[in-house]
């Protein structure tokens, strides 16, 4: 799964600020090297260690096993990779494609300075994997989503899928299977 740039997590986070993706903004942040003989070895090997959470309603390719889903979850399910579009990004069996999408976010900001510095949308983020998300909140790359309600609601508004509120609750439902 790793086709990153970088060999490591760690050491992708620190040269290149990962929530943006932007070498020239970590360098502005202060990148901090960290020594690659103990400390991102140690971190990368940690982060091999844990896996995903059960989830005894998916199959082997990630997709629902019709006899253990209810009827919620498969409408879910159907949304997911059809209306709702998140399959274009989040692709089974892990829920990730792992490259960076921008959102374009800056739609809703008001430009403006804090500090400063100009105030900017996201720009690029990484893909999560939704495996386990129901064990993993808050959401988004940086915990602005605190329920997966809130990331339903947030890619409904930002991706302008018109989602009714029932497709949004079979969405969730969904979610929480992975």
């Amino acid at each position: 799964m790793r086709s990153r740039r970088w060999k490591t997590f760690p050491e992708f986070e620190q040269r290149a600020a990962y929530f943006d993706g932007d070498p020239v903004i970590a360098a502005k942040k202060g990148v901090n090297i960290l020594d690659r003989g103990s400390q991102v070895q140690a971190m990368a090997e940690f982060q091999e260690i844990p896996d995903f959470p059960p989830a005894p309603k998916l199959g082997l390719d990630g997709l629902l096993n019709p006899k253990k889903a209810l009827p919620a979850e498969t409408r879910g399910q159907a949304l997911f990779f059809g209306k709702a579009k998140c399959g274009t990004c989040h692709q089974a069996p892990y829920y990730t494609d792992n490259l960076m999408h921008n959102l374009q976010t800056e739609r809703f900001y008001k430009l403006r300075i804090i500090n400063g510095t100009m105030a900017s949308a996201d720009g690029p983020i990484q893909t999560f994997p939704l495996r386990g998300i129901k064990e993993s909140p808050p959401c988004l790359h940086d915990g602005r989503l605190l329920t997966l309600e809130d990331t339903v609601e947030f890619f409904n508004l930002i991706s302008e899928l018109n989602l009714t509120p029932g497709e949004k609750a079979d969405l969730v439902m969904f979610l929480r299977v992975l």
